[in-house]
């Protein structure tokens, strides 16, 4: 029987926590399946191994599993923003070190759990690659 991870609640995602880094290969199947998905077939991503670069959307997928890695995301909640500043290239066939972290936590003055995330992913030479700021409201 699969494990079941714990849902990740707003009382859990105190202000600064930081969250276990998340090892990210960039694999060839990865990113085939990813441009299969969203229907982008520029020649840059179709490159031989070791020079193709991985599409920057990708990071969106890493981003979410950086803080959830050890947890589910309970429902109901919205994505309210995102941001991605990229930073430098990620190629197939590289390991990137994601990280999150909680950069804001508190109610507004309606009632929602607000939460904003600040996840960081850096290659194997620790370059950085790309920085996303997440804007939540948490379901509970």
């Amino acid at each position: 029987m699969p494990e079941t991870k714990p849902e990740l609640t707003f009382a859990e995602l105190k202000l600064g926590r930081r969250f276990r880094p998340l090892p990210f290969a960039i694999t060839p199947e990865l990113v085939a399946r990813y441009l299969a998905v969203v229907g982008d077939h520029h020649p840059l991503y179709q490159q031989p191994a070791g020079q193709a670069i991985a599409p920057p959307g990708l990071a969106a997928v890493y981003a979410r599993l950086s803080y959830l890695q050890d947890h589910t995301m309970p429902s109901g909640g919205v994505l309210a923003q995102q941001e991605f500043e990229n930073q430098g290239l990620a190629k197939v066939g590289d390991v990137l070190e994601v990280q999150a972290s909680v950069f804001e936590h508190y109610v507004d003055d309606r009632g929602h759990l607000r939460v904003s995330f600040l996840i960081q992913a850096r290659n194997q030479a620790d370059q950085p690659v790309c920085r996303v700021r997440l804007f939540a409201i948490w379901p509970k």
